[in-house]
This record gives C-alpha cells, structure tokens and sequence, in this order.
C-alpha cells in the first residue's frame, strides 16, 4: 500500500513540475491520519498545512473538496464547517478521494498553486493513478 502512496505523489510531482510549481502532496486514510506527507521544493510553507486540510476533507468526507465550495457559502448547508471542524476540514480545491489496490480510500490534497493549478495536478495524478 505504501508503494501505492508513493507512487501517486510521484505522479503528482511530475504534474506540478509540468507547471514549473513546487507543491505538497499529503495523503491521509479515512480515520484522518496521515499517511504520507511529500514536500517539494519550493513549495510555499502554509501548503503544508492546506494540502493536509484538503486530504483530510477530502478522505473523511469521501468527497473532492472543490465539491465542497458552494455549500460553506453563508446562508448554504455548510456554512461554518472549516471553523466548527477545528479547522481540520476545508472547501478548497485540490483534494480529492482515491482508492487502492487493497480497496482502501484515501485522500488526497495538493497545495502550492493556485486553486485551479492544485486541482489540475490533484486530477492529472489520480488519473494517471487509476490507469496503471
């Protein structure tokens, strides 16, 4: 499994330094604990921490976090969510869910773009995972 982990932060560092970004890639199990945490260089000191709010979101709500974006709006369903989660949970893009050889979700985040960088990367690295 881990194998698995390693193999789609490479699929997504190869995606960001496409766009010439340093990004980091965190992956997180449904339980919310991180399994994998993948700095590169470059990549902007806060992105540690966003990337591992977006798989965090992204793993315990099995749901890609730009999902997310329309429904914490005030006056939505789930205004408030990121400050009554703790600050554990966010709507921006760039998380997504995937699955294992084993059957196991995860989540991934991807933070050190912009917000439609970070989801083109997130997206380009889950697919390229999907078809080896």
């Amino acid at each position: 499994m881990f194998a698995e982990l390693k193999k789609i932060a490479q699929l997504a560092e190869e995606a960001a330094n496409k766009l010439g970004l340093g990004v980091v890639v965190s992956i997180v199990d449904v339980h919310g604990n991180a399994a994998l945490m993948h700095r590169m260089d470059k990549a902007p000191m806060h992105s540690l921490e966003m990337a591992f709010r977006k798989a965090y979101t992204a793993a315990t709500f099995n749901v890609a976090t730009e999902d997310l974006t329309a429904k914490v709006q005030p006056n939505a369903p789930l205004f408030g969510l990121a400050v009554n989660s703790g600050s554990k949970l966010i709507a921006f893009g760039g998380g997504a869910p995937f699955i294992v050889s084993s059957g196991e979700r995860f989540g991934i985040g991807i933070s050190g773009g912009t917000t439609e960088e970070d989801i083109d990367i997130m997206r380009d690295a889950i697919s390229a995972f999907n078809k080896k």
